[in-house]
């Protein structure tokens, strides 16, 4: 927002210069963007009165200029033709560095030596073009700055307004904050009451909005005469950056800028009475005064006649019924409209303007009256006319100043400040807040807020005024006192961490995804879970939250395949979402991996192999093992979008499910558009047991030989072998030292439903060397755990 230091003072009688009262503004919150000069580069321009004017003797199309500046009277060459003895010009003498970036210097023009330039708006930095140079009203002093002439001798503060303070995107709101800040008192605002000569000019309006409108004025004037503004009016506006029209508008805009009111002029011998404040129909439009035509709905509120829309309510008029040179008689507007309402409007039909700026950041409804009393002695003054009564429809929906209740021992205790009760009451006072004890209770304060503040709402929001006026440099500055204590690790963080060092070691790379994934992939992986839908959505693609890594992990690996990224070894930690029977929401630290194309860098050495469901247990055997100091238990089962013949359940010893792996189902590969075979996991990293404490064992390798033996069991085809090597080694774990599978057979010579597993032990004790009978009596033991367990037989 852009005010002028002038302006500024005709609401507050201060000597501040235009740097200590950005200053103070800023440190209360009204930051200070920018201060501009608006005499930037006129300092050596003056009034200059042409005595004489001379042909040029060596140039037709120049003229030679004596012109009296002050008490000077200077030579000057000049090229235009719309000037004359007797006129009052702008002179800049030499040394000016004008607005549009000329340096004036002495020189011969032709022969002549020039001692200044006559300047024209253009060259003044004051218009686009501009024909000649300017001539000045006769009555102006010679030798006066023109900047004083033109008034151009003022300030312009833009002030960065934050959109809890609509109140200050008025003049008068930012003198109010100033005269708060300065202890200086508030310059009495000229709105009495204009005279009534019109009193049967009574202004009809019907109020049918109350939500979207709730209070509205009217006025009718008559035989007024629209014209130009006067140079006052004129310059305000320009120099916030508001060009002029005609004195009624002007008088509007002006008012919208200096009392943060908008207000709106009608011609009112083009309405059909009354005014009626209604919902537009939905699909009814209007032309704004932009000159495009708008489509409205049910839910905006629009001024109309009793035959068309006549203006967007708070936002902007209509072409229709504006006011022109031709209008001689206006229905005068102020209201307060409903700010979400406004806001509302203004972004579906994408229309900004400065009427809603303030609208939707909230206007003062109590305000109406004065403003359109305001309003009326301006144009009254500049533009003639009569007056009729005011009409002001209250639809009482609006909120009222706020009573709330303050104390200030815990002002100072949150401030952390030490000021009395009666500079805070002074603070709040100034503001415009009406302060009194509060009846029964000691130490405290009920406040009226103003109509104007509609950020006032809690006891912390004139908490927050008390400190902005006392000032953010004057809080002392103390250390907290937070009591040292080394941080908790969080043992799934920690493990986490230590995963990716594992896997990043087995030539894994990590994937970090959204925890936003598709509904599509998301049935494909876990169609049995429902996800927990975003209510506002990045995208379609990422609509939900996970229920699982694996869904979000695919997309990623599929986006690799598809860029030829064919040997991929990807993994991800990170949090599921998963939904509760009580409808709370369970998170759980998860661990996922995808592995597909060769197993091994391609080599002249070896054939190329691809990746199958022993690697990844491999790499899943060697993680769990240095994660927990144990191998997992694989069992079959698994998600449906695993191969049904090539998929595991992961448990630990004592039964604890860990997850699952196997290979995509080709139905799954087919509906990914995958060609390469994938090998997939996901854990549960919380699930995971604790590794105990390292032993260091007294004997690491026994220094006795060990025997090899080798078993080869006929059993049930679907009997794990996992589950067999753990019953062998359960026969006797300090003897048998490791069981691992040789081979598998199934074909001639097994019967159908069976299969030859070949076991390979090794018996081995720490203190001495196994005798025969040992060795025999371990291999009948073992022999019978396998018969006993899984019915299994040695196979001659």
């Amino acid at each position: 927002m852009k005010i002028t230091l002038d302006w500024l003072r005709d609401h507050i009688d201060t000597e501040l210069d235009p740097a200590t009262i950005g200053a103070k503004l800023t440190m209360a919150g009204l930051e200070l963007d920018a201060l501009i000069r608006l005499d930037q580069g006129l300092e050596k321009v003056q009034v200059g009165l042409l005595e004489t004017v001379q042909p040029h003797p060596n140039a037709d199309r120049l003229t030679v200029c004596r012109v009296k500046v002050g008490p000077e009277t200077l030579e000057i060459v000049c090229g235009a033709k719309n000037h004359r003895p007797g006129d009052k010009v702008a002179v800049a003498r030499v040394g000016a560095n004008l607005p549009n970036g000329l340096e004036i210097q002495l020189g011969k023009i032709r022969g002549v030596t020039s001692h200044g330039m006559l300047c024209s708006l253009k060259e003044l930095g004051l218009a686009a073009e501009s024909d000649g140079v300017l001539i000045l009203d006769p009555a102006t002093p010679d030798g006066l700055a023109i900047a004083d002439a033109l008034g151009k001798n003022d300030v312009v503060l833009e002030l960065g307004i934050t959109p809890n303070r609509g109140d200050c995107l008025g003049v008068r709101g930012v003198a109010r904050e100033l005269a708060a800040l300065t202890a200086r008192p508030l310059l009495p605002l000229e709105a009495t009451p204009v005279p009534v000569t019109v009193p049967e000019a009574i202004a009809p309006v019907r109020l049918e909005d109350p939500l979207g409108c709730p209070r509205y004025a009217g006025r009718i004037i008559r035989g007024v005469q629209v014209g130009p503004s006067p140079a006052w009016l004129k310059n305000r506006l320009e120099a916030v950056g508001l060009r002029t029209i005609n004195n009624v508008v002007d008088i509007t805009n002006y008012l919208l800028l200096d009392l943060n009111q908008p207000l709106h002029a009608f011609d009112l011998n083009r309405l059909a009475l009354p005014v009626v404040v209604r919902r537009a129909q939905a699909g009814e439009t209007l032309r704004t005064l932009d000159g495009i035509e708008r489509t409205l709905t049910d839910t905006m509120t629009v001024i109309a006649d009793q035959q068309r829309t006549l203006a967007l309510a708070g936002i902007m008029g209509g072409e229709e019924s504006g006011v022109t040179e031709i209008t001689t008689d206006l229905f005068l507007e102020a209201a307060y409209f409903e700010p979400i309402g406004i806001a509302r409007t203004g972004r579906r039909l994408e229309l900004v303007s400065e009427s809603r700026h303030r609208f939707e950041r909230g206007t003062d409804p109590e305000a109406l009256p004065q403003v359109m009393e305001r309003a009326t002695r301006l144009i009254l003054e500049l533009a003639g006319g009569q007056a009729g009564p005011i009409t002001v429809l209250d639809g009482h929906t609006w909120t009222p100043p706020q009573a709330l209740t303050y104390r200030p021992e815990r002002v100072n205790r949150m401030g952390g400040i030490d000021l009395t009760p009666a500079a805070m009451n002074t603070f709040l006072t100034a503001l415009g807040c009406r302060v009194e004890p509060d009846s029964g209770k000691d130490s405290r304060f009920a406040v009226t807020t103003p109509s104007w503040r509609h950020d006032l709402k809690l006891e912390e929001d004139l908490l927050e005024e008390i400190l902005r006026l006392h000032g953010y440099d004057r809080i002392p500055t103390t250390l907290p006192r937070v009591p040292a204590s080394p941080p908790t690790p969080d043992p799934v963080r920690r493990l986490a961490d230590r995963v990716r060092t594992l896997l990043v070691g087995q030539g894994y790379q990590e994937a970090i995804d959204y925890a936003f994934v598709s509904p599509a992939i998301q049935r494909c992986f876990n169609p049995e879970a429902t996800p927990l839908a975003l209510i506002n959505p990045l995208s379609e693609e990422q609509s939900v939250l996970r229920t699982d890594l694996i869904a979000g992990l695919m997309e990623s690996a599929q986006r690799n395949l598809n860029r030829g990224n064919l040997r991929l070894r990807l993994f991800e930690t990170g949090r599921v979402f998963l939904n509760q029977a009580d409808g709370t929401l369970a998170e759980r630290e998860r661990l996922a991996g995808v592995i597909t194309g060769p197993a091994d860098e391609l080599s002249p050495h070896a054939p190329a192999r691809g990746v199958d469901f022993f690697d990844l247990k491999g790499d899943l055997e060697s993680l769990l093992s240095t994660l927990t100091g144990a191998l997992p238990q694989f069992t079959p089962g698994g998600p449906s979008f695993l191969h049904p013949m090539r998929k595991a359940q992961l448990s630990t010893a004592d039964g604890t499910p860990l997850g699952w792996m196997g290979q995509l189902h080709p139905h799954a590969m087919a509906q990914l558009e995958l060609r390469k075979e994938v090998q997939l996991f996901e854990l549960d990293l919380e699930a995971l047991p604790a590794r105990p404490p390292a032993r260091v064992s007294e004997s690491a390798t026994s220094r006795f030989p060990g025997i090899q033996s080798d078993f080869t069991f006929l059993m049930p085809e679907r009997t794990p072998a996992g589950a067999v090597i753990q019953e062998i080694l359960a026969v006797d774990p300090t003897l048998i030292r490791r069981v691992q599978v040789t081979a598998i057979y199934t074909g001639t010579g097994v019967p159908e439903g069976h299969k030859s597993l070949t076991l390979s032990l090794l018996l081995q004790a720490d203190d001495r060397t196994l005798t025969d009978a040992e060795s025999k009596s371990l291999s009948e033991r073992v022999i019978a755990c396998a018969d006993t367990r899984f019915g299994a037989t040695m196979r001659q």
